[in-house]
């Protein structure tokens, strides 16, 4: 038998607590190694992570690499490259704004109302992450799109749309007469850097069986159910916008406006929901600042991930989150940015008994 340091009781304890699951079939995480610094390759170790084939997403830009100026359109990123779709021929690297390094995708909606990241592919699973920054020149536009969904030949659509007095999540499919709102969620201010997420899941038509989780800095936007209809009919959506649309014409209470410059950092795409994050609370529910991680190796008891900070503080207490392939996510396990690994509790042999017969 072994114990640990604090003691037979407290290993009586563990071991009782370990024997109590925390939530059937979600992920553990006992510890971390390696630094915790940009860039840096640590181990996430633990069980319950189920299989990943494709450890990395499809794609992942944080747009350091590109040259100020130029176009994003057709770029390779750090994981995958981006597309061409309509509005994809407007973004462009900048270094005027940044949620973390010193580049972000810039959208010019002065000159342009559509200037979109396109990333091009037949999915019926999608999460996606980024973070968004809309820094307008006098009004809230009346119609603000920071991503859309499209397949069908543009007739089957999901989207959020930021208004000027409201928020509302549209599930659209023309070709069938099928559109449902959802309104709800937190609103944009100017000059503010804000994190999307986005869970989905395909539903068969006609049928509420899909999932449209949708959270802006953590908070519910528009929906978050996984009991849904996305499709009357049978269609697959085929490419992703994000930007992505700006509209200057006064409608209803919202005045006309001159534009913004909006920008767009730490795009992350996958089929799979299965991912790691950081977070700034011990629960995953809890943390109102999220941070996603980039996988490079997935099984089911380890994890490698190319540490990103985002803008966490080096110093700061973090907590890391393991996500498995059926969105159940593990409790957090704190970490310190910039600091070493986290070992789980070191365990000795206790001495022999003496004086029993």
């Amino acid at each position: 038998m072994y114990v640990t340091t604090k003691g037979a009781i407290g290993a009586c304890a563990l071991f009782l607590s370990a024997m109590a699951p925390l939530a059937i079939g979600a992920p553990t995480v006992s510890g971390v190694s390696g630094t915790l610094s940009s860039g840096q390759t640590v181990t996430v170790r633990g069980s319950g992570f189920g299989t990943k084939p494709t450890a990395a997403p499809v794609l992942w830009d944080n747009f350091e690499g590109g040259n100020s100026g130029s176009l994003i359109q057709g770029a390779a990123a750090p994981v995958g490259r981006w597309d061409t779709g309509a509005g994809s021929e407007n973004p462009v690297y900048s270094t005027a704004k940044a949620h973390s390094g010193a580049k972000s995708a810039y959208n010019n909606f002065v000159n342009n109302y559509n200037s979109s990241l396109a990333k091009n592919m037949t999915f019926t699973r999608l999460y996606m992450d980024f973070w968004i920054n809309a820094d307008y020149l006098d009004q809230k536009s009346r119609n603000f799109k920071p991503w859309r969904l499209y397949g069908d030949n543009d007739s089957y659509q999901l989207d959020y749309v930021w208004l000027c007095n409201g928020n509302l999540m549209n599930r659209v499919q023309d070709s069938a007469g099928f559109s449902q709102g959802d309104w709800g969620g937190p609103n944009y201010s100017d000059n503010q850097w804000m994190h999307i997420q986005l869970v989905y899941n395909e539903s068969s038509p006609n049928v509420a069986n899909g999932t449209v989780r949708h959270f802006i800095n953590s908070q519910v936007a528009g929906n978050d159910s996984g009991a849904i209809m996305t499709e009357k009919t049978s269609a697959h959506f085929e490419q992703i916008r994000i930007g992505h649309y700006w509209d200057r014409a006064a409608v209803d209470a919202c005045p006309s406006n001159s534009g913004a410059s909006v920008y767009v950092d730490d795009v992350y795409i996958d089929t799979s929901w299965a991912r790691v994050e950081l977070g700034n609370a011990s629960t995953y529910s809890g943390s109102t600042h999220r941070e996603v991680q980039l996988a490079s190796t997935w099984a089911d008891g380890s994890i490698a991930v190319k540490f990103n900070p985002g803008s966490f503080a080096s110093g700061s207490t973090a907590y890391l989150f393991v996500t498995d392939a059926n969105n159940n996510t593990s409790p957090g396990i704190a970490v310190t940015i910039g600091g070493a690994s986290t070992p789980p509790p070191t365990t000795v042999r206790p001495s022999p008994p003496t004086g029993v017969n």
